[in-house]
């Protein structure tokens, strides 16, 4: 479903997938090749979300804003199954694992993990190329910068709807997949 929301209508590329049951609310901006999963919500409600291009959001997760803070995530991010982001920064070529709860002012500088079932606490800031694991985060070590592993997850998920699930972009000249704004 994709909802306007005290008339502001999301603005979604083209190309893009939205599955079944997901809903995008609000001041939502969606730039190629984005996907966002089964059941999830993203609600740009009281601020904005940003959501870069090849960037995919798994089944199930909450992607919120705060009245202060707007969620903004980059290009070739992959976001696990339930996870919830609340008006933080996720820079490019992140891995945010299952689970896991970014909360308000977090930022996640490019190239980072953030492991499954972390919680990375309010207002704080992750390094480039960090892992991060616990509750609450903890950073455990630096990754190498190459970030070939999580370029390929998020261009996996791409594939993954233009081919397995026979969604092409603009197929047809639909471009939700038929969803309507409502």
């Amino acid at each position: 479903m994709i909802k306007e929301f005290e008339g502001i209508i999301p603005k979604l590329d083209e190309k893009i997938y939205i599955a079944d049951g997901a809903k995008i609310i609000g001041d939502v901006t969606m730039k190629e090749y984005s996907s966002i999963w089964f059941n999830t919500v993203v609600r740009g409600d009281v601020n904005r979300i940003e959501i870069g291009c090849y960037t995919n959001i798994q089944d199930n997760s909450v992607v919120h804003v705060a009245d202060d803070f707007p969620t903004i995530i980059g290009d070739f991010v992959t976001v696990g199954h339930n996870v919830t982001l609340h008006g933080c920064t996720i820079e490019d070529h992140c891995l945010i694992g299952m689970s896991a709860t970014i909360l308000n002012g977090a930022f996640v500088g490019k190239g980072s993990i953030i492991a499954a079932g972390a919680l990375v606490k309010e207002n704080h800031i992750i390094p480039p190329n960090s892992l991060v694991m616990g509750v609450p985060g903890k950073i455990v070590k630096t990754i190498p910068q190459n970030q070939d592993s999580i370029h390929a997850q998020a261009l996996k998920y791409k594939t993954l709807w233009t081919e397995r699930y026979n969604i092409m972009p603009n197929a047809g000249g639909e471009r939700y997949k038929g969803d309507k704004i409502i």
